[in-house]
């Protein structure tokens, strides 16, 4: 073995910073919201989130379940804080405002076709 090509003897490669870094909750979701092929990703994601949120719904309407009415908060609240971080960030509203938006009135249109019709 010659001794320049030695591993002892070749240079460090530089190092990139970035590879230690993990991704910012806005770079990994818009990385599924900008490639047209993870879309279906995002239609399941928003799909489970429906289901979640008209089950919650209608149990703490319907029902009074006190746990429902947490999750009920909580879904809310996380809604807000993504709103609100959205619109610091921005300036405006943009896609993650739409995306609750249409998370929410699926969820509402769900939650009372299903007490409606009696399939929930």
């Amino acid at each position: 073995m010659n001794p320049v090509d030695s591993p002892s003897t070749k240079s460090p490669e530089p190092e990139d910073d970035r590879a230690d870094q993990s991704p910012t909750a806005e770079q990994f979701l818009m990385h599924y919201l900008e490639d047209s092929a993870l879309w279906p990703v995002v239609v399941v994601v928003v799909g489970h989130a429906v289901a979640l949120a008209s089950f919650s719904l209608l149990l703490a309407v319907r029902e009074r379940k006190l746990s429902a009415v947490f999750v009920m908060a909580l879904l809310l609240y996380g809604s807000f804080l993504a709103i609100r971080w959205e619109y610091r960030k921005h300036g405006h509203l943009k896609i993650i405002a739409l995306l609750l938006a249409i998370t929410w009135a699926l969820s509402g249109l769900t939650a009372y076709l299903g007490h409606t019709y009696k399939f929930l």
